[in-house]
């Protein structure tokens, strides 16, 4: 961390800076801290490049530090909002020495770190990640089977294979009655020029640079005695059993913060400016897809089915299991033991897999066993949207605090997550598997009435799929509203009545272990459940009717349901039996491709307002992104009431960048680029001959965006038969942006425009080709050097003749 520190007092709280802050951070610092502490939503706007990452930082983990520093008398209304539903770790000493010894006695010393530690004077905070000792209803799946693998695992450790013992669940409690915040009214605008007001009023209080010395966010600890838990009461078994006792003797509820940004690639740049700052020793975690944690050498070299296979491993299918899930404990520990020591540091998702390679345990279930203590959460920002998903990954935002990073596309994204599409063949499925768990007696009053949904769908696609209206060349379908839909479910006995009995049956048929009385003792024996294809298909299903039906069906208007049937091409493997008998193989098998009718029913929210109702007991809500505005009709269309909005000017001067439309190429030729005239050949080499002068007009490296895939390769083929492309390689190292393909090429190929820049030979700098919307355009830094010139061509307009939009377009107009 820079050694230029900057201490900032903002709404009573005390923020300390890497570095000394523009206007603009302090304007969003400001709107953060004050919408923390009046509980209130913020929509904040700063230009990209005006370091509001930083600002969102230090500003939430200031607050929720003084949160910790605060006495723990609240008041009889914020007690009851504040307290927590599962039992948080106890802050006393006597606890956070047990934890240190612990840690210190069971972590893997074989093992080396594979973080960049340094040594900081920072004591450490008590209820870091390891606190499963004291708090057994915090433990979830991994770390109860973890530590009863660790004292039981076999010889042959290399075994990547175990047969798998007895699994043990975590009871689930019941989802609480949400609470919806009362909005304010009114809303405040917050802008640089305020909180130069506040500065001269005393309001907002600023220190020197050089009176403030370089510190670490390290929670207080004391050696006096302990008074926050109930091990210095006389009577703690009895205290534990009293509610009102319990009450009185817990410290407040600390939010959590849930840190979301769009892609994988933007969380490694908000973890790099965290290891910046004061706080980047505060506990945190990674939640992401086992694409990019897993490490068995099997399930991760696997293209499509990664999560099935992990689900099999997990299940103990065929005897076999994942020793990598059965040492999740092992990166607990390190964990433990280097906040033990003080050498606790921010952390990347490459930093956690390298280091679960080397100890051999799973970071896809690490990563999820360290949000148990973690104070600060990141993640892409539809595992917070996606109900499907927070349920999985046990994601609980009730009063907690979500900052949801360059979200201008959080209105696609939470569509998206409250849609669902469905084939005909999956149902189909899926009524099978189940009907086989009827006839074999199992759970047969839960299966059965889930049968019976599959059925009624099934039966009602076939009978509507004869009223499809043609639409284009082998497609056609049939759109219902989501009202009309409603009757037909009506029709079929789901309704708003029997949801909620058809939801018991399926948390029924997912429960994997069952109680039965032996001989007047209760034991949990195993039952054989659905499998994970028809499981997914259930869940979605649910997860749209609940939609439906929720709040008296009043996001029913919201929803469009589509059946529509297309053709597609199926391989299928045949054994050529021609020259076979009973005493030979046959020699090879045939491919055969068959044209079949594809059957989909898709269930389209047009509202992204949604998914956010499912957010009405967050706490406080923070959208930051570079564009936002209109806020009003952004504010509108999510539905929720952000009290506090700030727009933000850029940190540089308008004398410093142009920003142009050009009309013209160097030939004189007009330069429209629509759909019809970028396919004529003048168009082409006019926007070449164009691109190749800004080429040689300006150094270093320069961005160049198309809408789609399909003109860059039009454009790259029209280029390299003209020569154009051979030119511009003569003046800069040119790279086009694959489509599709491994991470590993892509990272490679962003390797050499890099080194083109850095590294100045006979060409000047480099030109890179990029799509809109695609890998390019968002999650990487190109800074300075990297971005001289930024040129696009054309606007990725959405395909107006697609049904979706279609439907979306008349739901906003």
């Amino acid at each position: 961390m820079s050694s230029d520190v900057s201490e900032y007092t903002i709404g009573g709280v005390k923020i300390i800076f890497p570095c000394k802050a523009y206007p603009s951070q302090l304007a969003m610092m400001n709107a953060i801290v004050r919408g923390l502490n009046n509980r209130q939503h913020c929509l904040l706007e700063s230009p990209t490049g005006s370091g509001k990452s930083l600002a969102l930082l230090c500003s939430a983990l200031s607050w929720q530090q003084s949160l910790y520093e605060k006495s723990p008398l609240t008041s009889s209304c914020e007690k009851e909002d504040r307290k927590p539903e599962t039992a948080l770790p106890c802050r006393c000493t006597c606890h956070s020495e047990a934890e240190r010894n612990e840690a210190a006695t069971s972590v893997n010393h074989g093992a080396s770190c594979s973080f960049n530690n340094y040594e900081t004077g920072s004591s450490v905070k008590p209820g870091g990640p390891l606190t499963n000792t004291e708090y057994k209803e915090n433990e979830t799946l991994a770390s109860k089977l973890s530590a009863k693998k660790k004292l039981s695992l076999r010889d042959n450790e290399n075994d990547d294979f175990q047969v798998d013992r007895k699994r043990i669940r975590p009871l689930e409690t019941e989802q609480q009655v949400r609470k919806r915040h009362c909005f304010a009214k009114g809303v405040q605008l917050v802008d640089a020029a305020e909180v130069y007001n506040q500065r001269k009023n005393g309001e907002l209080v600023v220190h020197s640079e050089k009176s403030v010395k370089t510190t670490t966010f390290s929670p207080q600890t004391t050696s006096d005695p302990c008074t926050e838990c109930s091990c210095s009461g006389k009577e703690t078994g009895k205290d534990a059993s009293n509610p009102k006792k319990k009450e009185k003797g817990d410290r407040p509820f600390i939010p959590k913060i849930f840190f979301g940004t769009r892609t994988h690639k933007q969380i490694s740049q908000i973890t790099r400016e965290l290891k910046r700052t004061a706080y980047s020793t505060v506990p945190m975690t990674i939640l992401s897809s086992r694409d990019h944690t897993c490490i068995h050498p099997v399930v991760s070299n696997s293209v499509s089915n990664r999560n099935e296979m992990c689900v099999e491993l997990l299940e103990g299918k065929q005897g076999k299991s994942c020793l990598y899930y059965h040492g999740v404990h092992k990166l607990s520990e390190h964990h433990a033991l280097q906040s033990a020591h003080g050498m606790y540091q921010a952390w990347d998702i490459e930093d956690l897999v390298s280091l679960g390679k080397r100890l051999r345990a799973c970071a896809y279930f690490a990563a999820r066993e360290l949000m148990v203590g973690a104070d600060i959460v990141f993640c892409p920002y539809n595992y917070l949207l996606d109900p499907q998903i927070r349920e999985s990954m046990e994601i609980n935002l009730k009063g907690q605090v979500v900052i949801l990073d360059e979200a201008h596309n959080i209105e696609d994204c939470a569509r998206e997550s409250v849609s669902y599409g469905v084939t005909e063949s999956q149902l189909r499925a899926a009524r099978e598997e189940l009907d086989f768990m009827v006839n074999n007696n199992i759970r047969q009053k839960d299966h059965e009435p889930l049968r019976a949904v599959c059925c009624s769908l099934t039966n009602w696609l076939r009978d509507s799929s004869s009223q499809l209206v043609e639409r284009g060349y082998e497609t056609s379908c049939k759109v219902w509203s989501g009202k009309e839909m409603i009757t037909i479910l009506h029709e079929m006995g789901i309704t708003g009545i029997t949801f909620p009995i058809l939801q018991k049956h399926l948390a029924a048929v997912l429960e994997k272990e069952e109680k039965i009385s032996v001989l007047g003792k209760e034991e949990l024996i195993q039952i054989p459940v659905v499998s994970s294809a028809t499981q997914i298909v259930l869940k979605g299903l649910f997860m749209v009717l609940l939609c439906l039906f929720k709040d008296n069906s009043r996001y029913a208007d919201d929803y469009k349901v589509a059946l529509q049937q297309t053709y597609a091409w199926v391989n299928e493997n045949q054994l050529d039996v021609s020259d076979t008998s009973a005493f030979t193989r046959p020699k090879h098998k045939r491919s055969l491709r068959q044209k079949t009718v594809v059957h989909m029913l898709n269930f389209w929210c047009l509202n992204p307002a949604v998914a956010f109702s499912d957010l009405s007991d967050v706490r406080t809500i923070v959208l930051t992104s570079g564009t936002l505005s209109p806020m009003d009709s952004f504010s509108s269309e999510l539905g929720v009431k952000f009290s506090i909005q700030l727009e933000a000017n850029h940190v540089i001067r308008n004398s410093q960048v142009w920003v142009g439309t050009i009309g013209a190429g160097p030939n004189g030729r007009k330069l429209c680029a629509t759909f019809q005239h970028t396919e004529t050949f003048e168009f082409q080499d006019e926007v070449g001959a164009l691109l190749l002068s800004v080429c040689q007009t300006v150094g270093q490296g320069i961005l160049c965006f198309l809408p789609s895939y399909k003109l860059l390769d039009k454009l790259k083929d029209r280029w390299m038969h003209t020569g154009l492309w051979r030119n511009l390689e003569l003046v800069k190292t040119v790279i086009a942006e694959p489509q599709g393909g491994a991470k590993s090429d892509f990272d490679e190929l962003l390797k050499i425009y890099y080194d083109a820049i850095r590294c100045k030979g006979e060409k000047d700098g480099a030109l890179l080709i990029a799509v809109c919307r695609g890998k390019v355009s968002e999650g990487l830094d190109f800074c300075d050097e990297n971005a001289r010139a930024v040129v696009t061509i054309g606007i990725p307009f959405p395909n107006v003749k697609d049904l979706q939009v279609g439907y979306q377009l008349k739901k906003l107009y």
